[in-house]
């Protein structure tokens, strides 16, 4: 039997989400398995679905309007279980998620580990695990915070989610946890969640350009000096292969 897990899950406003999310739950979690969710201050109070209130599994929180970082890192605090797992309320996981992230969580801790996306462009790879370079994000990020699973320890170390930025706190977690934590980054290469694409439904889409630019420069620039050699080598392989794409176009 596998370690047990706990979902994490913040929300503010989600209520076209909640049935199909509750159903989600339902799937993939075990019977050792948990879910915490944070109710980040919305109009209606989330309440348990009546299927849901005797089951011990799930934990809904009321803390008020505190913002996401902060919801995140109550959400951790608030898990039973040392494994963490992210979902989005509009996001769902596959029957086999949770069983594929705690095998590799088992065998290292201190990694961040991700999956694909179903919507995600399929390439070629031997590796059923990925492994990206902190530096690889300061070009693109490929990494989907709904998919993350991590052990309580990479969060502590890390400091948890910062809670003063606007914005990209995923971004910005993910760089302290490989600075400070000295966790490694991880994509399993089989797509093991659903993601829901419409701009018009996800809070961060709706950030104004010029905060996410100035928000997303400041936290780059934030762990620049611990990763200014790893991210030379990183443009270096990528005008490498821009340069051997060239060639093959022609």
């Amino acid at each position: 039997m596998r370690d047990p897990i706990t979902i994490i899950t913040t929300v503010r406003d989600g209520d076209d989400w909640l049935d199909r999310y509750f159903g989600n739950l339902r799937q993939i979690l075990g019977p050792r398995d948990h879910a915490v969710i944070v109710d980040d201050g919305s109009t209606t109070p989330l309440a348990k679905p009546t299927d849901w209130r005797n089951d011990p599994r799930l934990t809904v929180l009321h803390p008020g309007r505190i913002g996401r970082g902060e919801a995140l890192n109550l959400a951790i605090e608030n898990s039973p279980t040392d494994l963490i797992a992210i979902q989005d309320i509009d996001d769902l996981s596959l029957p086999d998620r949770l069983d594929r992230q705690v095998d590799v969580l088992s065998n290292n801790h201190n990694q961040l580990v991700f999956a694909r996306a179903v919507s995600d462009p399929w390439r070629p790879t031997l590796a059923a695990l990925q492994h990206f370079s902190p530096a690889r994000l300061y070009f693109s990020n490929p990494l989907h915070h709904s998919s993350l699973a991590m052990h309580r320890s990479v969060w502590a170390s890390a400091g948890g989610y910062a809670t003063d930025l606007p914005c990209c706190i995923d971004l910005d977690f993910y760089l302290r946890a490989c600075c400070v934590a000295k966790a490694r980054i991880g994509r399993l290469n089989r797509p093991l969640i659903e993601r829901t694409l419409d701009p018009g439904t996800r809070h961060f889409a709706r950030v104004p350009n010029a905060l996410y630019q100035k928000t997303h420069a400041s936290v780059l620039a934030r762990y620049r000096p611990d990763l200014s050699w790893s991210i030379w080598l990183a443009a270096a392989k990528l005008r490498e292969l821009q340069l051997f794409s060239a060639r093959d176009v022609r």
